[in-house]
């Protein structure tokens, strides 16, 4: 299907073009919004840092609890999106089918390896990279400091 349209000349060559940017841009978007949550997460618990750097434990070794969180995180996300809407998109298949007048199938409704990836791996490294950023942050900080202050 998808085949049949982007050969089509004019208004549906467009959309096609602009349904492949419009993915590029939410995922773009994706990866922005994990960013920003994941180095406000990893600002809101500084005084759990702080006494766990006092308590000994390196910035390596957080900086890697904080990425298995965001990675763990990151990945049920992506599987929940990409499950539901798998789910979504093959019993939508039959109505839209009906309504447009085009035979689609539920196997032509299902997302192509490249998309069920991106689902996937897009929230996790989303997370991943916001974490990275806002740990730098948080684990730079004097711990005693830190602690004092969210004490």
């Amino acid at each position: 299907m998808s085949d049949r349209v982007r050969d089509l000349p004019g208004l549906f060559g467009a959309a096609d073009l602009a349904m492949r940017v419009g993915v590029l841009v939410l995922a773009l978007g994706a990866l922005a919004l994990g960013a920003v949550r994941a180095a406000d997460s990893a600002r809101a618990r500084i005084g759990q840092f702080a006494i766990l750097r006092i308590l000994g434990s390196g910035r390596p070794e957080l900086r890697r609890i904080l990425l298995g969180e965001a990675v763990l995180s990151g990945g049920v996300a992506g599987v929940v999106g990409a499950v539901v809407g798998t789910v979504a998109s093959a019993a939508l298949a039959g109505p839209l089918s009906d309504v447009l007048g085009l035979p689609i199938s539920v196997t032509d409704a299902l997302p192509g390896p490249t998309w069920a990836a991106a689902a996937l791996l897009l929230p996790a490294a989303g997370l991943a990279a916001g974490t990275l950023f806002g740990s730098r942050e948080v684990l730079r900080r004097d711990p005693y400091l830190a602690a004092r202050a969210h004490s």
